[in-house]
Formats: structure tokens, C-alpha cells, sequence
């Protein structure tokens, strides 16, 4: 988890250390009348006796068909009763219980441990689909039956409806906690497919993310997940991570040209990413945490090339557009730069936070970067872009929004420090960007030729050979060492100027995404292939 930035939990309870506090909730639900022992010491809820059960799922009691899977429990007041306490059964663990020694439902931990480490009310519950109906729909008619709350409490306006997950609510149907519910906003997850199949161990499409980072990037399997909506179903495929790996790379590269540019330009450049850093619409101490300018680089004498090569080995940089067909991605960035204002760095993040606010849309969220990467594009190597008066603004707005952007969905290869801490006086620096770029670069190659089965001597060995066979004009082995490296599964494009490899995967056409290495020691930019 943490080699795909995700944050380590603040707690981590064990269910079993709350099985008192779950008597505790299971006996206040019976005295407000919402549960019932029967004979043997199994407690259960009365469905029938809280107004609104089902409102989270929208199911009525009239789509629920018992003994279909299970047989029903006589004992039950209705089929649709659900067990708070079980008794004990031979081999079980238990524990002692007004009602004789048992162990706890399926759901009420979940009531009762929320309440007791974050309180009544949360503003969050998360979880797949599939939990939404028993497990949730339960989950919340406990907690609503625990407090007491029901009847009698002012109901919510429209606008604070609580659950962005299940139906509207009926002026009737009661509310917790004077009109707040249990959860605010509760986050149903799509299931997880393997080229569009249900992922199951019986038909031996299982995999574990161990498994996925030996061959990719976890911020490629980041970018992966993070360009569907949470709710929409995930299909994982190779095809699927090796687009995203070419993403990754392909804005990781964009981004280290326009830190180049911006050191080659030296004091100027540096001013620039100052002027643009204050622009930025986060205030207070997310600045501290957002790329800064670095105040002690020494000025470059000459301007730099944004790509350089000293062997045929070396990594072609091509920050190419990625405008999107759909016009409509990073459209207001787009409009911003075209305009001259707002600022296209401030433009950047406020279109990307509009986005994740709408339900987590991370797919517009990512779409949104198109239009500024093209516009690097064009300033990069463009000569109407080149000539631009407020080259270096643009540029500095955009490597600020970027990284503040790419921070925001823990797309960074290290994660900014505390605001205030000794650390976060220096990070951010034009210079330490750029190596965390070039080093993020390199982890996504070496990778690549891992799934190609090769390594980059290789590689380099087949393309000075091929080189050399054109040279003496002996294309038949030229063509005999192209058609050798592509049923290996690496592509060679031949360009006036530079030629470049791909990777592919075996069998395949799909661009596996990372190593475009140049042949020639002329280089220029021009757009990434696909």
C-alpha cells in the first residue's frame, strides 16, 4: 500500500476488543424496542419496527426472497430479521452475554466500533457494491436503533440529504442525530474484472497488486485505477496498465522538459515559478507543500536542449500533444491560455479540483491535463510557442499546477513533507523536481524491458547494429534485425531525423508504453508516436 502512496490508516482496531461495547449496543437497541431474544440466545433486529429499512439500497421488503439461499429461521418475527448476537456453537470462539455466551452478528461491530473510536456521526463509510445491501443497509438501521433517534427529529432540507449513494428520502422517514444520518457520504466502489470477466480464483484470473508491481510501476497502477470512477466497474487488463504506464511516463517526461527549460532559463526562470507559485487558489499551508522555486541553482550559461542524448541508449524526451478528441478535456486550461486570464496554472487546479469534487471523478480529474500538456507541447517546440512573450510564465504556471496536481492524487514519487518542517524549507527546488522526475523516469524503463524479457544493452547492441547496416546500405540485415527485435516485442520507428524504439507487447500492436531510445546522435522533439 504505501508503494501506491496510500496513506497508512490512524487506527486499526480489532473487532475483538470491542465485544463489550457491542452487548452495550446490542441491549440499547432491544430497549428502544428494535430487537428481540429468542430461544437458544440468538438476538435479532426487528426490521418491522424501524420506519425506513432499505432507504440506503432502495430495496423494499417485497424484493428480499427468503430461504432462497439459507433456510429461514423460525424463530424469526419476519424472514428478514438479521442477527445481532449468535449463540455459541461447538468449535467457536465466545463470549459471555446477558443472552448466554455467543459471539457477535456479522454487523453490529461495525456500528459499534465506528461510534466508539470516531463518534455517532461519520462523514464517510466506503466500500464495494456488493456491501450495500445486506451489510450496509444493516449498518445503518442498527446505529439508527442504538441512538434512541427515530420518530420524532426535525427532518433534513433536500440539500443535506445524507447518503450520495442511495435513494431520495421520504419527508416520512426518520431521521439520526437531528437530522444527520450515520454517514454523510456513503462510497460504493465497482467490482474488479479481468478482460471483462468477474476476477475469481475458479476461473484463474486471480492476482494479487504483488504480482502487478514485479512487471509495472505503482504509480502506473495508480494512474490506472485513478482514470475510472470509483463506482463504474474496473476492468484490469495488461492493455488496460500499459496505456496507463504510457501516460505516466509520457507526462513524468513533459514535466522534466519544463523543468529544464525553466533552469536552462536561470534567474528568470526561477522568478517565474515564484511569480507562478503565488498564484496558486490553495491557501494557507498547502503552499508550503506545493512545488517551490529553488533560490540557489546557478544560472545556466547557455539555454539547455529539453532533450539530450550522449549515447544511443539515452531516453528521447517527447513531450508530445495529447490533446484529447473529446475538445472538451482541459478545456478550461485551454481557454485560459488563449485568453491570456485567469492564469492557466490556477485555471489547471481549479478545473481538477471541480472534478474530484463531483463524486471523486478522477477520469475528468486526469482528462484535465490534456490541454496544458499540448500547450507545453507547442511552447517546447513550437517556433510560434518558442517566441511567445510570456513563455516562461506559462511554463512556470504549469510546473507549479502540475506537480500541485499530480500531488493531489498521490501521483508523486515522494510525497511532500509537514509544511514547516526543515525539510519543506528546501523541497520543491527546481533541481530536486527534476531528479525525482528523471529518477520516476528510469524506474518506468527498467520496468518496461522487464516485460519485454530484455535489457537495455541489448536493445542498444540490436539498434548500433541496425544503424550500421544502413549505413554499409545492407538493408537486408537491417530488416532482418527490425523484424528480430519486433517479434521480441520491441517496435523500431524510423524518423528523417532520429529513429526510436517502442516497446510492444508480444503478439501485439499496443505501444507497451515507455522506451523511446534514439539510434542517431542528432536529436530532436517531435510527438510521441502511438
Amino acid at each position: 500500500m504505501a508503494a501506491l502512496n496510500v496513506l497508512p490508516p490512524s487506527l486499526e482496531p480489532r473487532a475483538t476488543a470491542f465485544v463489550s461495547q457491542m452487548i452495550d449496543t446490542i441491549s440499547a437497541i432491544m430497549s428502544y424496542g428494535h430487537a428481540y431474544v429468542v430461544e437458544g440466545g440468538d438476538v435479532f433486529f426487528d426490521v418491522a419496527s424501524l420506519e425506513g429499512y432499505g432507504r440506503l439500497s432502495g430495496r423494499a421488503q417485497d424484493d428480499n426472497r427468503a430461504g432462497e439461499r439459507v433456510a429461514v429461521d423460525g424463530r424469526k418475527r419476519s424472514p428478514a430479521d438479521f442477527a445481532l448476537w449468535k449463540a455459541a456453537k461447538p468449535g467457536e470462539p465466545s463470549w459471555p452475554s446477558p443472552w448466554g455466551p455467543g459471539r457477535p452478528g456479522w454487523h453490529i461491530e461495525c456500528s459499534t466500533m465506528i461510534r466508539e473510536l470516531m463518534g455517532p456521526v461519520i462523514d464517510i463509510h466506503g466500500g464495494g457494491r456488493d456491501l450495500v445491501f445486506p451489510h450496509h443497509e444493516n449498518e445503518l438501521a442498527q446505529s439508527q436503533a442504538a441512538c434512541g433517534c427515530g420518530r420524532d427529529h426535525p427532518q433534513p432540507s433536500p440539500s443535506s440529504s445524507a447518503s450520495s449513494s442511495s435513494s431520495s428520502f421520504d419527508d416520512m422517514q426518520p431521521q439520526l442525530h437531528n437530522g444527520t444520518d450515520f454517514v454523510r457520504y456513503w462510497l460504493h466502489n465497482g467490482f474488479v474484472n479481468v478482460d471483462s470477466e468477474k476476477m475469481s480464483k475458479s476461473l484463474g484470473n486471480f492476482f494479487t497488486i504483488r504480482d502487478v508491481l514485479a512487471r509495472y510501476h505503482p504509480l502506473a497502477l495508480r494512474w490506472f485505477l485513478l482514470a475510472a470512477q470509483y463506482r463504474a466497474p474496473l476492468n484490469y487488463s495488461d492493455k488496460g496498465l500499459e496505456e496507463a504506464s504510457g501516460r505516466l511516463y509520457y507526462v513524468t517526461q513533459a514535466r522534466a522538459d519544463v523543468v529544464e527549460a525553466l533552469r536552462a532559463a536561470g534567474p528568470d526562470g526561477e522568478r517565474a515559478v515564484a511569480e507562478a507559485q503565488a498564484l496558486l487558489p490553495l491557501p494557507g499551508p498547502r503552499r508550503e507543500e506545493q512545488a517551490a522555486v529553488s533560490t540557489t541553482s546557478p544560472p545556466q550559461q547557455q539555454p539547455q536542449p529539453t532533450t539530450t542524448t550522449t549515447t544511443t541508449t539515452t531516453m528521447t524526451t517527447t513531450p508530445a500533444s495529447v490533446a484529447s478528441n473529446n475538445g472538451r478535456k482541459g478545456a478550461a486550461t485551454a481557454a485560459a491560455v488563449s485568453a491570456g486570464s485567469p492564469p492557466v496554472g490556477p485555471a489547471l487546479i481549479s478545473e481538477v479540483l471541480l472534478a474530484l469534487a463531483d463524486d471523486l471523478n478522477t477520469p475528468a480529474a486526469v482528462s484535465a491535463l490534456s490541454g496544458p500538456l499540448k500547450t507545453i507541447n507547442d511552447l517546447l517546440t513550437t517556433k510560434a510557442g518558442r517566441k511567445r512573450p510570456d513563455r516562461l510564465a506559462v511554463l512556470a504556471q504549469l510546473h507549479v499546477a502540475l506537480g500541485t496536481v499530480m500531488g493531489l492524487m498521490g501521483m508523486e514519487l515522494s510525497q511532500a513533507p509537514a509544511p514547516g518542517s526543515e525539510a519543506a524549507r528546501t523541497h520543491g527546488r527546481l533541481e530536486e523536481v527534476g531528479a525525482s522526475l528523471e529518477q520516476l523516469l528510469k524506474e518506468l524503463r527498467a520496468l518496461a524491458l522487464v516485460r519485454l524479457e530484455m535489457t537495455e544493452a541489448q536493445v542498444a547492441a540490436s539498434i548500433r547494429e541496425r544503424a550500421e547496416a544502413r549505413q554499409a546500405k545492407d538493408f537486408a540485415r537491417s530488416d532482418a534485425i527490425r523484424l528480430d527485435l519486433a517479434s521480441k516485442g520491441i517496435l523500431l520507428l524510423d524518423t528523417p531525423q532520429v529513429g526510436v524504439w517502442v516497446g510492444v507487447r508480444k503478439g501485439g500492436h499496443n505501444p507497451a508504453c515507455l522506451c523511446m531510445y534514439v539510434c542517431l546522435t542528432m536529436v530532436i522533439l517531435h510527438p510521441w508516436r502511438w
